[in-house]
């Protein structure tokens, strides 16, 4: 064999080598890119399973939040008193259905979000600024307080209602707004008056029924002797006429206790110094 066939055979000897080389080289990265393809999909996969868990975790709290909302809602809604409550700005963050309707009339979408200070038509002014400064209290003390004070109601009137207020605390312990819930006393405070009033008729009439006694037999007696004295002067015109206008007063007397007799009621009038005196003629009526 000549030099040039020895020289062919060992080119294509060796090409065959580099040939062989290079497939073994390019299957080991084959696999090899196999190998980190099955582990990217591996991790891939246990990335969604690991979302679609959280996610389903999220979604059941989500789901237990939601209802924890909806029970407080039905909770605030079945309380017959009325309930609101606000952040810390002063500004309705939310309230029951009895604060809406019977205290403001209006629904509770129109309520939320705003101040009693822009709701002139359903709060007056100098309420708004009582309601304010005592919430503005409760959150710079940091604890409960009581307070009563005239409401205006949706049917116009204003009645008297006692004021429960507590701050709303975050988790820091900062104060972030406040609740309040209100109880009617408008009953109550009229039941009180009446008691008063009563309290204050039956001191009137045992006072007027003293007097009365004290004053009804002496006025019998200084009657009787003005008109003894009436025969034995019947002659002398001058002294008649004083006699008489003491007979006069003796009947205004008798005309006071009786009408002291017939009180029924407590009213007053006024009288000197910005005092004030029990009205006889009134209270007799």
């Amino acid at each position: 064999m000549t030099l040039l066939a020895w020289s062919i055979v060992l080119l294509s000897a060796g090409a065959a080598g580099w040939a062989l080389y290079w497939y073994h080289a390019c299957n080991r990265q084959m696999i090899q890119g196999q190998h980190a393809l099955r582990e990217a999909k591996r991790k891939i996969s246990a990335l969604e399973d690991e979302y679609l868990q959280k996610e389903t975790q999220w979604q059941s709290t989500e789901e237990k939040l939601r209802g924890y909302l909806q029970l407080l809602d039905v909770l605030i809604n079945t309380i017959p008193n009325p309930i609101y409550y606000k952040d810390q700005e002063g500004v309705f963050q939310g309230c029951n259905a009895v604060f809406a309707e019977s205290i403001l009339g209006l629904t509770r979408d129109r309520i939320i979000g705003r101040r009693a200070q822009e709701m002139t038509e359903q709060i007056p002014p100098d309420l708004a600024a009582a309601y304010l400064r005592q919430e503005m209290n409760a959150l710079h003390k940091g604890s409960s307080l009581t307070h009563e004070a005239a409401v205006q109601c949706a049917d116009g009137q204003r009645r008297d209602y006692l004021f429960t207020l507590a701050p709303i605390k975050s988790r820091q312990g900062a104060a972030i707004g406040s609740v309040s819930v209100l109880a009617d006393l408008t009953e109550k405070n009229k039941a009180a008056r009446v008691r008063l009033q009563k309290e204050k008729l039956e001191g009137v009439l045992e006072t007027a029924g003293g007097v009365c006694h004290e004053f009804n037999q002496p006025l019998q007696a200084l009657s009787g002797y003005l008109e003894i004295l009436a025969v034995k002067i019947q002659s002398e015109s001058s002294g008649m006429a004083l006699i008489q206008k003491a007979l006069d007063q003796v009947q205004r007397m008798g005309d006071t206790t009786a009408k002291l007799q017939r009180i029924t009621h407590y009213e007053t009038m006024e009288y000197f110094d910005k005092s004030k005196i029990i009205d006889i003629h009134k209270s007799s009526l």
